[in-house]
């Protein structure tokens, strides 16, 4: 699996290319290591071009999301297909990490929550 890195002002946008299963979780976990040793704290998941997701990358997703709200940050997964979505929405996943339809949706989301806590 490879995954394109891409910056939106504040905003990392991850974007995987591929299956997000146990072979290529450990990849996101470590580029999302990477960027908190940045102090890099906005996060966009964007999984349009991700077919297909299995416990392990969403356990990913579960453990990337948790270390995130530790530090005050925070995760977005956009673009999901119907089956991911699936997966969110059975396991309640989606209850912990937000999932938006577009990734236009993500960055403004993102945007909002790095607005509010500078303002703090």
């Amino acid at each position: 699996m490879e995954i394109k890195v891409e910056m939106d002002n504040n905003v990392v946008i991850l974007k995987p290319i591929g299956n997000l299963v146990a072979s290529s979780a450990e990849i996101l976990k470590t580029q999302v290591a990477k960027l908190l040793e940045k102090n890099y704290l906005y996060l966009l998941l964007d999984l349009s071009k991700v077919d297909f997701v299995d416990s392990s990358g969403l356990g990913a997703c579960i453990a990337v999301n948790k270390t995130l709200a530790a530090r005050e940050g925070v995760l977005v997964c956009a673009g999901a297909n119907e089956t991911i979505l699936k997966l969110f929405r059975i396991t309640r996943a989606d209850q912990k990490i937000t999932l938006t339809a577009s990734r236009l949706d993500a960055l403004k989301f993102l945007q909002d929550k790095a607005l509010l806590r500078s303002a703090r």
